[in-house]
């Protein structure tokens, strides 16, 4: 689940847009066969379709698979639920060190070379050599991948990688070797001709609109989609006003009164659903010598927030708030939720407990009645992007909560480009930032603590644990569970507990919401969308399942 922005439309530029979704979709086009759809407001496009590169268009877009393609599709929503996609099948051999991936025949790159083993191998070798290409939090390798002939690959793990089959299979989209290798930074360089096996290609890029044809070698047949518009949009509200006017025919971010400006509209083709995909957190920036490095502040902090108002006034009551300080998505998650975890967290902010937390940690109120310690105050700010209407209504929220505690928050409201740049630096104090989400409980939980695997490796552009949580017993927890058999289920719910514990005790994250997988959508041109009564897939446009969905689309004629 992405959102996203970084507002400087004109006026000039949104007629331009609106312009733009009449003729591409929408109620004035009945019969065309493009698909409008957006996931991310604010970003400023930038010509760089490179899928390593965080701060690329497709990646901040989240539209890297309707050119790359993983090796496997997860349903998030439903358990022990995957489909082939690139790779027809696999298993793990050498417990749990090696893993083989049949593939499957007859894939062609969008330039007519035919997709091979070679392909695959090169990709993941690729992240031996370029640690900050690993934007999937694959596992390290103790060998290199091998190719044997054109449709098995065999990758040989340095500990054991069970749990780690979504980043590996579902997340790393595959590269044609024949392209990349002549690439000589493959994380800064500029891709201006994306070139893969996904059901689409570029068609035309401009500042405020890029369109994507049918990919003619692809494997999958034809998509009921011939065209495929990623248009921009300042903020939530610009592009609400697009769903609502018949310009988009899916959207993946929070549109507020959605009932009343689009529902209502037209109860037969307007649709929403709203799937719990993550956990939204309070992110700790834990380093440097601050407040926040202390992690009973860091549990008062989380006491003192009302998360149904959160719920209700900042999202709109489309999210409800988070119950378990474990992290865990519930009721998802449930079986491995920890009893002393089961509803530890208060619904509404709770005085006595931040009190509790502090006094025993040495604070006291001050004639001001803020709590302080050795003449320092609790002080700090919280940095999200304007054009995210809801996180930004949801920090104004916090910092009234807070205040009525005695702790201070203030509001630091940025633009998108800001927003990610700090995260990868770590140049914030706090942000409220959505789940990782995944099919199992280990993804957030790498996602939140893992130091070694997205921070190590290039520090001042990480591309996760951006709060810079570094601990041994942290990472001696995700290896656990990330070596454990997923057949010994006893052994799995101890290690997913060991890292709720973490979250619990030592607050690297505050778990706040459970987070809406973003989904709108229109079927007065196309069906076949994820629905609730049908959850095939996580329903957002999103990386990697759009061409899954896609794939899934039919023109109503």
């Amino acid at each position: 689940m992405i959102r996203k922005m970084a507002i400087i439309a004109t006026t000039m530029s949104c007629l331009t847009l609106g312009v733009i979704g009449v003729t591409g979709s929408g109620a004035s086009a009945a019969k065309s066969t493009v698909l409008t759809e957006e996931n991310n407001v604010g970003v400023t496009f930038t010509k760089n379709f490179n899928p390593f590169n965080g701060n690329s268009l497709v990646s901040q877009m989240a539209i890297k698979s309707l050119t790359y393609e993983p090796l496997m599709q997860f349903d998030t929503l439903k358990a022990n639920t995957q489909y082939p996609w690139l790779a027809t099948s696999y298993h793990w051999s050498g417990n749990g060190k090696t893993l083989t991936f049949n593939l499957r025949h007859g894939v062609k790159w969008s330039d007519g070379t035919p997709f091979t083993a070679a392909d695959v191998a090169y990709t993941f070798n690729l992240l031996s050599t370029s640690p900050a290409a690993n934007y999937a939090g694959v596992p390290a390798q103790s060998n290199a991948a091998v190719a044997r002939g054109d449709y098995v690959v065999v990758l040989h793990f340095a500990a054991p990688a069970y749990q780690d089959i979504t980043q590996i299979a579902g997340s790393l989209l595959i590269v044609p070797e024949h392209i990349w290798s002549k690439i000589n930074n493959p994380v800064t360089a500029a891709v201006t001709n994306p070139i893969g096996t996904g059901p689409y290609v570029l068609k035309s890029y401009s500042s405020t609109l890029v369109e994507y044809s049918i990919n003619k070698t692809y494997w999958d047949g034809t998509p009921a989609a011939t065209q495929v518009n990623i248009p921009y949009y300042s903020s939530n509200g610009a592009a609400s006003t697009a769903l609502a006017d018949g310009q988009l025919d899916w959207a993946g971010n929070d549109i507020a009164n959605i009932k009343s400006i689009f529902i209502n509209k037209d109860p037969q083709t307007n649709h929403y659903f709203f799937a719990r995909g993550s956990t939204v957190t309070l992110e700790f920036n834990t380093t440097g010598t601050g407040v926040l490095t202390d992690p009973a502040v860091r549990a008062a902090i989380s006491a003192g927030i009302n998360r149904t108002a959160l719920g209700v006034l900042g999202e709109s009551g489309y999210e409800v708030p988070a119950t378990s300080s474990s992290g865990l998505i519930l009721p998802n998650q449930a079986a491995f939720l920890k009893a002393s975890a089961k509803g530890d967290l208060s619904p509404v902010s709770d005085p006595a407990k931040v009190a509790s937390i502090l006094t025993a940690d040495g604070y006291a109120k001050n004639s001001s009645g803020m709590w302080a310690k050795n003449g320092q105050t609790i002080t700090f700010s919280v940095e999200d992007p304007t054009a995210y209407s809801d996180y930004y209504a949801d920090d104004q929220l916090i910092s009234n909560e807070l205040k009525a505690v005695g702790i201070t928050c203030t509001v630091d409201g940025v633009e998108a480009s800001q927003w990610y740049s700090d995260l990868a630096s770590g140049s914030f104090q706090t942000v409220i930032h959505w789940g990782a989400g995944g099919a199992n409980p280990f993804v957030q939980y790498q996602n939140w603590l893992d130091y070694n695997a997205f921070v190590a490796p290039n520090p001042t552009a990480a591309s996760a644990d951006f709060g810079r949580y570094k601990s041994a017993v942290a990472e001696a927890a995700l290896k656990t569970l990330e070596t454990t058999n997923p057949s010994n289920a006893t052994a799995l719910t101890n290690a997913v507990q060991s890292l709720g514990n973490i979250l619990t005790t030592q607050v690297p994250v505050a778990p706040l919401l459970y987070g809406a997988d973003w989904d709108s959508y229109s079927t007065a041109r196309f069906t076949g969308w994820v629905t609730a009564a049908n959850p095939y897939m996580d329903p957002s446009p999103n990386d990697p399942e759009l061409p899954y969905i896609m794939m899934h689309l039919k023109l109503i004629k």
